[in-house]
């Protein structure tokens, strides 16, 4: 799930504001709402007890941002029908990695391969 939720954090040109204890989003309302997803995820995984949700509407998008540097976004457009953005520092990876969104037949045909949540690499076939 950590993957899921860190692709629905940074893959994502929304904003969560806090405004006066109510939340606010700028931008899309589906992107927004991937965001809050991944916000959602942190909170009821406990990520490590310590978000301080009461001053930031995303301390998870927040942390995992400090963590990776961006390297470039393809934004999402009607023609390619997916977002991707290539990060750098992410977790065990010692090479950029590309987070993808869109529709499944696009993201999967972009794809040879998955990786497991044992960060095992697995050939993606037609079956």
């Amino acid at each position: 799930m950590e993957h899921l939720q860190t692709v629905c954090a940074v893959n994502n040109r929304s904003r969560i504001l806090l405004q006066d204890e109510k939340y606010k989003i700028q931008g899309e309302p589906t992107e927004a709402a991937l965001k809050v997803f991944a916000e959602k995820l942190a909170y009821n995984r406990g990520a490590d007890g310590k978000l301080p949700f009461k001053t930031s509407a995303t301390p998870f998008s927040d942390q995992i941002s400090q963590k990776i540097t961006k390297v470039a976004t393809l934004d999402f457009s009607s023609e390619r029908k997916c977002m991707s953005t290539i990060i750098n520092g992410y977790n065990q990876f010692s090479n950029n990695v590309v987070l993808l969104k869109g529709a499944p037949e696009r993201v999967i045909e972009k794809c040879n391969s998955v990786t497991n949540n044992k960060l095992n690499k697995i050939p993606l076939t037609d079956s």
